[in-house]
């Protein structure tokens, strides 16, 4: 199983993750020493504050889950003949604000320069898919990881892990295709193409 589909299994875990009470979670602390440290956060613990920890953290995984799909072939296609297992230092090379900033500019009705001389007036709808989607999970990854107020229903985050599922299918089938690699192109040289533009 890849690393992404295990994230999305991941997630899926944390979502149907079944909370009766606390009791259970401090028991499991048994082997750990000094278990007063973990049963001290355990008591008075509410399930439904569990629950909703649990869906945000499934929203922040289903969405790494999708920046490692693309990201995994992206590595794969930039360097095909380094050993697979070195991939993850190539994967850190994209950036995820500059990813959501040239999936924006996949999503425009008729696209611009350069990616007009390069793939048509229009992305295909899978691509649009998966850009799309890519904005729409890091929005949700920045809301469930930072603002603590948020708060969403186990259906919601269904909904979001749906999404992300969707989108990795898209990209699957496009994974192959010119589209495809200008896409990858432009996660890593969208900076050098704007400033050549500027020039």
């Amino acid at each position: 199983m890849s690393f992404s589909l295990a994230l999305i299994v991941h997630a899926l875990s944390l979502v149907s993750m079944k909370m009766e009470n606390t009791d259970a979670w401090a028991a499991d602390t048994r082997d750990v020493p000094d278990d007063n440290i973990y049963r001290k956060f355990l008591i008075g613990a509410r399930v439904s504050d569990l629950r909703d920890v649990s869906r945000r953290r499934a929203v922040s995984t289903v969405y790494y889950a999708l920046f490692h799909h693309i990201n995994g072939k992206a590595a794969e296609l930039i360097a095909p003949n380094v050993q697979p297992d070195t991939n993850h230092r190539i994967q850190r090379w994209f950036e995820h604000v500059e990813m959501k900033r040239v999936c924006g500019r996949f999503l425009q009705t008729k696209l611009e320069n350069p990616l007009l001389g390069l793939i048509g007036p229009t992305a295909s709808p899978q691509m649009q898919q998966v850009a799309s989607s890519f904005i729409k999970l890091q929005d949700a990854r920045h809301r469930a990881d930072y603002d603590l107020g948020y708060s969403l229903s186990s259906q919601e985050a269904h909904q979001l892990i749906r999404l992300a599922v969707t989108a990795m299918a898209s990209w699957d089938e496009i994974a192959n295709s010119a589209e495809a690699n200008i896409f990858i192109l432009s996660l890593l040289m969208w900076k050098n193409w704007e400033e050549k533009e500027r020039r």
